[in-house]
């Protein structure tokens, strides 16, 4: 006697709980407002918001004006570049490049295969419009397997809107730069990714090749130029 109606009102209560639920979604709006997808890609959001505040200008990240500059050679594709961006910069980002005592440059190299190429073009292609670093982290973060296909049309594509571009232009102009990244590693001696230069904001630069790829490789030999 009692089965039919206390199954009516669990059937009530479930559908007042979606009702709720599904305001709730409603009323929460986008997770992250300065993500175009509405928080739907966090990492990406992270990736270009790390970023915020420090100034860019084409290859170069930080302040004109900071003591010390180390130039990168890097390949997109590379997966020990990509260790660099996860385990380094981050550190080296907040503790010497927003307080404005390194200045960061980043030269393109393609040896590893088309993929390099297609991701060189992008990035090239976002230094014009001052967003490279946020195109490369976004890269590094999505990698795919070396020489995979993987940096096709549509990924390009969707780096370029999560980086915020208007578009990639990644032909002369792009070309012409990377093909100056490539001189300057040639003019260095540079035969692996990641390979570094460091030295003062205008002067020589040495080339350092670190032991390890974790900031204490790396943060000595920043604070030993910092202090010359």
């Amino acid at each position: 006697m009692t089965r039919g109606p206390m199954l009516l009102r669990l059937g009530v209560l479930a559908a007042v709980a979606v009702v709720i639920v599904a305001l709730a979604v409603v009323l929460a709006g986008p997770d992250d407002e300065d993500s175009p997808g509405g928080g739907a890609d966090r990492p990406a959001a992270a990736e270009t918001s790390a970023l915020r505040g420090i100034p860019q200008s084409g290859i170069s990240l930080g302040s004109p004006d900071a003591p010390v500059t180390m130039v990168e050679f890097a390949d997109l594709q590379c997966p020990f570049c990509a260790e660099y961006h996860r385990n380094v910069f981050p550190e080296l980002l907040d503790r010497f490049v927003r307080t404005g005592r390194l200045r960061l440059e980043l030269r393109l190299l393609r040896f590893i295969g088309e993929d390099s190429d297609r991701l060189a073009r992008a990035a090239a292609a976002a230094a014009a419009q001052d967003r490279m670093w946020q195109l490369v982290g976004l890269a590094y973060q999505r990698q795919g397997a070396e020489n995979s296909g993987y940096a096709s049309d549509a990924f390009i594509n969707d780096l370029a809107a999560d980086a915020g571009l208007a578009g990639v232009d990644a032909g002369a102009p792009a070309e012409r730069l990377i093909r100056e990244g490539e001189q300057a590693a040639r003019a260095a001696g540079i035969e692996s990714t990641p390979s570094f230069l460091i030295g003062p904001t205008g002067g020589a630069l040495a080339h350092f090749q670190p032991s390890d790829l974790t900031p204490g490789a790396f943060v000595p030999r920043i604070q030993e130029e910092l202090r010359r």
